[in-house]
């Protein structure tokens, strides 16, 4: 999290200093459906998604969004084996990973008045998550031979060779479904009036009926909440020019 916020102060930094300058003179795409591609770093891991916005009116949205996490245990920690010089996670039992689809909508509070100012936008988004859960197998020291198995409370880290093949489990997957509220702020500061490049930060909460076990012997969670932070690009794929509207008063 500290990791996180620190990043998030430096990108606002950075947006504030590039917040004022050469007035754009260009016709503006106010009335404008938009799609974009983000990069998240999260309190309890990472992802990547996709989100389209379409027009409600001009400074409204509705979003409609696909996202794809790796979610991590906060007691995770890598070892190396002192013999292979494999790293593994002692004590992990599955990797899991979710998939979500949310809608909600965006207010845009502030819109950019010259070609280096900053949009500034609220959102709030509700949907489902999914969580697939693939058992993790070790290589074990045993009777003189290396063989793979599941992690086991009476398994010492030192019998540990290292982590076996990460397919291997995948044929064991299983599913947890749940649900998820995310919210947010973002500041979009593209030069170009028909591209976007986005900073968002925001708190999510995803709840899950029954318990997600990452970890063998500790604070497995049903209720994940997070904070997380996003870099987005992506363009507008549709929008009334300003210039078309002084037109066709003009006619």
């Amino acid at each position: 999290m500290k990791k996180i916020t620190f990043f998030t102060a430096i990108m606002l930094s950075c947006i504030i200093v590039f917040s004022q300058g050469e007035l754009d003179d260009g016709h503006k795409i106010f009335f404008r459906n938009e799609k974009s591609y983000g990069i998240s770093l999260n309190s309890n891991g990472w992802g990547f998604g996709y989100r389209y916005g379409k027009r409600i009116k001009a400074s409204n949205k509705w979003l409609y969004e696909g996202d794809f996490n790796y979610m991590k245990h906060k007691k995770e920690f890598n070892r190396t084996n002192n013999t292979s010089f494999s790293r593994f996670v002692y004590g992990k039992t599955n990797s899991v990973f979710n998939l979500q689809f949310l809608t909600g909508r965006q207010n845009e509070l502030f819109r950019k008045q010259d070609r280096n100012s900053v949009s500034v936008r609220l959102f709030m988004l509700a949907g489902i998550t999914t969580a697939f859960l693939k058992p993790i197998y070790y290589e074990i020291f045993e009777d003189g031979n290396i063989v793979d198995k599941k992690f086991t409370k009476d398994i010492v880290s030192h019998y540990i060779f290292g982590q076996s093949s990460y397919y291997k489990g995948f044929s064991e997957l299983s599913v947890i479904p749940g649900v998820i509220i995310k919210s947010g702020i973002s500041f979009e500061f593209s030069k170009r009036d028909n591209r976007l490049s986005i900073i968002e930060a925001g708190f999510a909460i995803e709840v899950y009926p029954k318990t997600v076990e990452i970890m063998a012997v500790v604070d497995n969670q049903k209720i994940f909440p997070l904070v997380y932070l996003t870099y987005r690009f992506g363009r507008v794929v549709s929008g009334y020019h300003l210039k078309k509207i002084d037109e066709d008063k003009n006619n």
